[in-house]
């Protein structure tokens, strides 16, 4: 959210004009045309995407950890048992 409006004066110069203006005069026209509110135009769908990453990337990672962790305590229980047995 801090980073919107970078992100705003960003897209803004990829675009068809945008072009014309280096960072601050793009900084300027954006104050100028839509006050200080432009800078975060589009924050709620790119809260959104920032959100539902950060949750997919918890989750899996989790999932993921526990699968793992549940492989290597079971070799290892596995091992054990084999040598316990010889």
């Amino acid at each position: 959210m801090f980073n919107n409006p970078i992100d705003v004066i960003k897209t803004k110069m990829q675009g068809v004009n945008g072009g014309d203006l280096n960072f601050m005069g793009t900084a300027k026209y954006i104050m100028a045309t839509r006050g200080i509110g432009g800078f975060y135009s589009g924050v709620v769908p790119r809260l959104s995407r920032v959100v539902l990453d950060a949750a997919l990337t918890f989750s899996l990672f989790h999932q993921i950890k526990r699968t793992v962790t549940t492989i290597i305590v079971g070799n290892r229980a596995k091992k054990a048992a084999e040598n316990k047995g010889h």
